[in-house]
């Protein structure tokens, strides 16, 4: 299979455009996301990163018409390895959105290991030159029982595996905040992969305008989520309780007890305003089981938990606004511990029965009472 002259220059124009949106991507994620302590940003921003660099080397396989061939091969290894593992990224960045911090260096080489052998294994192969050359698919159903074939056909089907791995893990955790988008992220990752099978491992001409559109659609809505949707961390602002705290211990204990530890677990507004609360944490810290935690939630007068850490969230939001109603509010709700904008806007109208706009406007004397307070004070 061999591309015409024509084909080269759009799809050089593609990777163009790929390589502008990508490096303007990374360079938004790393001014605006920048956090020591959030990994999601530096699995994105890799993504983005290398994702423009490798299409930097396809370009170059283009225009250089000694290794054109090889860009044009299918299941060629210079192309799928690389671009599997810049696609890993993607999935890395899903896996902290869905559950920070659970992907740790260990679970990682477990969760890649079968690719990553099966990458060594092609590329063992293709570096004794003993690699076989596809260029149709006729051809490639030919010598589809080659050790060699067969080891990047199972490399690409595995490539496969990973979005429905996240759909899977996505099920047995529990829903973050920002649910929906993530369901979005896992289809169109899904869709990219498939994507990138058609386009860069079995050279289907089509497959090529597919994979940039939704490359440029992935990277947009990601870009949306970081700045509009899911909130900036101010770290210097959340003390970690976990640092400061010893473990209670794990004995059962009266609901009555229960209560008053969760009373004065919450007290520290650290622990409520700290982003990656999770009802585990705080059983761990009181040191009992989730049944006796919902009925001390409900004994101190709330519905559950989740509602005692967004009331308290709620009413701090209320506290800054009545001290200052023309403060940012966005960093407010930074600072109230919400990682998601719409999250803190949708608690905040339930538990206060108005948005923070009204709010403000409610506590907020008019034009004509500011006049009238001002010459009273005169």
């Amino acid at each position: 299979m061999h591309f015409s002259y024509i084909e080269s220059i759009y799809n050089l124009v593609l990777l163009g455009i790929h390589i502008f949106v990508q490096l303007v991507a990374a360079v938004l994620i790393y001014i605006k996301r920048h956090e020591p302590k959030d990994r999601s940003w530096r699995y994105i921003f890799t993504f983005f990163t290398l994702s423009a660099l490798a299409s930097v080397v396809e370009m170059f396989m283009i225009m250089y018409s000694a290794i054109v061939l090889d860009y044009y091969k299918l299941l060629s290894p210079p192309i799928i390895i690389p671009g599997f593992y810049i696609f890993a990224l993607l999935i890395c960045y899903i896996l902290e959105l869905t559950n920070p911090r659970w992907l740790t260096v260990m679970r990682a080489i477990v969760l890649f290991l079968p690719s990553i052998i099966l990458a060594g294994y092609v590329i063992y192969y293709y570096s004794i030159g003993d690699i076989t050359n596809i260029y149709s698919v006729a051809r490639l159903k030919a010598v589809s029982d080659t050790p060699n074939v067969i080891a990047r056909i199972v490399f690409m089907l595995v490539f496969v595996l990973y979005p429905i791995m996240l759909v899977v893990l996505r099920f047995k955790w529990k829903k973050p905040q920002s649910q929906k988008y993530i369901d979005v992220l896992i289809l169109f990752a899904a869709l990219l992969c498939v994507s990138y099978i058609l386009s860069r491992g079995l050279q289907i001409f089509g497959g090529y305008l597919l994979h940039e559109l939704l490359y440029i659609l992935i990277t947009i809505g990601i870009l949306y989520f970081e700045f509009y949707e899911r909130l900036h961390i101010p770290l210097e602002s959340v003390r970690t309780y976990y640092e400061q705290s010893e473990v209670l211990s794990n004995t059962q204990v009266t609901v009555n007890v229960v209560a008053n530890n969760l009373r004065e677990l919450m007290n520290d507004d650290s622990v409520w305003r700290d982003p990656e609360l999770t009802a585990d944490r705080v059983v761990q810290l009181v040191g009992t089981n989730r049944t006796y935690i919902q009925h001390a939630a409900r004994q101190l007068g709330f519905a559950n938990l989740s509602d005692m850490v967004h009331r308290r969230r709620v009413d701090y939001i209320c506290e800054c606004l009545r001290k200052d109603p023309n403060a940012n509010i966005q960093n407010i709700f930074w600072d109230a511990g919400y990682r998601s904008r719409a999250t803190a806007w949708r608690n905040f109208t339930n538990i206060v029965g108005c948005t923070p706009t009204d709010f403000v406007y409610r506590i907020t004397p008019p034009p004509s009472e500011y006049k009238r307070l001002k010459n009273s004070d005169l």
